[in-house]
């Protein structure tokens, strides 16, 4: 029987042409992110998704087989191209996605405008109201993360989050939620999970290679 397993688990490495971690996304972004500088874009930010342990496997339109390197993440780039109008483009352990236009919603307008309060609110960390040896009952916790880049003008600054931390499902009620959910970017951060969300659903995002 291990032995099976063991020439199944060989198969499926074999026929994975690319298994890419972290840094190669990074790298990714830091190409779009220059690109971005160069064509002197005053204002542009990031979101970085991922649960911890995570992993994806995709087929490329070439026909090979990519799989995402122990985390499978996901970057999206938002910059503007007018007052009413920026542009989105995805990448992941697989590569980039075309970059298409969309509208600037009144809400992402709105917290993008107040950029002290994206740049000085901070997330607090889940904080039951009440400690014991059982606090989170039988319920799974998930490690899932966000993380935030941010660049106005001259100006840039990075937010991170669990995504625990904005919830109140725990055996005792988390203190801090409340306070989570009121600050600018995590109604800005809900506007984009929603865009994200019918993008994903809608089949927008097309892989570039």
């Amino acid at each position: 029987m291990k032995k099976t397993l063991l020439f199944f688990a060989f198969i499926i490495t074999s026929v994975i042409s690319a298994q890419n971690d972290e840094a190669f996304v990074d790298a990714l972004v830091a190409q779009k992110m220059a690109v971005l500088e160069m064509q002197q874009n005053p204002e542009y930010f990031l979101r970085k998704d991922y649960c911890d342990g995570n992993i994806q496997i995709f087929i490329l339109p070439d026909g090979s087989t990519c799989a995402s390197k122990s985390t499978y993440y996901s970057v999206y780039v938002f910059w503007k191209e007018g007052e009413d109008v920026m542009k989105v483009q995805k990448f992941d352990n697989c590569g980039s996605f075309m970059s298409f236009p969309v509208a600037i919603t009144k809400n992402i307008r709105k917290a993008l405008k107040d950029k002290q309060a994206l740049k000085t609110e901070e997330v607090k960390p889940y904080k039951a109201e009440k400690i014991d040896n059982d606090a989170y009952g039988n319920m799974p916790v998930q490690s899932c993360h966000k993380e935030y880049k941010f660049v106005f003008g001259g100006d840039v600054f990075e937010k991170k989050f669990k995504e625990f931390d904005l919830t109140n499902d725990s055996k005792y009620k988390n203190v801090n939620a409340s306070h989570n959910k009121s600050l600018v970017l995590i109604k800005l951060d809900e506007e984009i999970s929603e865009m994200i969300k019918h993008f994903e659903e809608s089949g927008k995002f097309f892989r570039e290679n």
